[in-house]
């Protein structure tokens, strides 16, 4: 039997990249999305053409509190063998504190710090069994703040002490760590060319990451690594250090 892999936000971007790199590998792979049904059935049915029943996606809006518990009893049901979890899916818009709203805080915690939590509740004991891992996507801006990105950065500093928490709670069987994405492609809205010339002179390898930065570095925590847990790995050519 192939082992598992359960990731969040796998229709676009990160997700995307990590989805097909660990399909690849030979893994069965369920993912989330949430209204990109198109790019979804396109991934599943390319992958399920490529080895059976191999590639399942789950819908579920984070916001949305049926649609959550829903997606959390289908998930329950599906994850025999789930070796590895990655919590992926974001939301990300700027708002001032005085501009935010309870509306704001629920949009901003709920794809970045509670379903994290209570998708990984969902899956621990699988996990555990199979003496698995668990990478959490989290922003270097979560350690150093943003301005005008206040929810969201205190959902990914959560996030990263979450990591932290349930690393302690299940050691040794289960090994739990973080990765934090700096400038990582242009967004859908891509910025002037005076702004992307301004971002990167802020990165000393002068260059925005790619999928490959970042799942380079997750294929590490999942495939290789034995002895690293509770940590969270930077991956910004640099920007964090000031």
């Amino acid at each position: 039997m192939n082992k598992k892999i359960f990731i969040s936000g796998g229709a676009q971007r990160i997700g995307k990249a990590l989805v097909y790199h660990f399909h690849k590998k030979g893994w069965d792979i369920i993912f989330q999305y949430r209204s990109s049904k198109e790019q979804s059935d396109k991934i599943t049915d390319e992958l399920n053409k490529k080895r059976a029943k191999s590639c399942m996606a789950l819908q579920c809006d984070f916001d949305n509190k049926e649609s959550s518990e829903q997606f959390n009893e289908k998930l329950a049901g599906s994850i025999k063998n789930l070796h590895a979890l990655i919590n992926n899916a974001s939301t990300f818009y700027t708002k001032s504190l005085k501009e935010s709203t309870e509306l704001d805080w629920n949009r901003l915690t709920s794809s970045n710090l509670k379903q994290p939590i209570f998708i990984t509740k969902t899956c621990v004991g699988e996990l555990v069994k199979n003496k698995g891992s668990i990478v959490n996507i989290a922003d270097i801006h979560a350690e150093h703040g943003l301005d005008n990105y206040s929810i969201y950065t205190a959902a990914k500093a959560g996030l990263i002490n979450f990591t932290k928490s349930i690393a302690k709670e299940y050691a040794p069987d289960l090994l739990v760590n973080s990765v934090s994405p700096g400038a990582i492609l242009w967004d859908v809205n891509e910025p002037s060319e005076e702004k992307k010339k301004e971002i990167l002179n802020s990165i000393p390898l002068k260059r925005i990451g790619n999928e490959h930065d970042i799942v380079s570095i997750i294929d590490f925590l999942v495939l290789e690594n034995s002895y690293m847990t509770g940590r969270n790995i930077n991956i910004d050519g640099g920007k964090s250090l000031g």
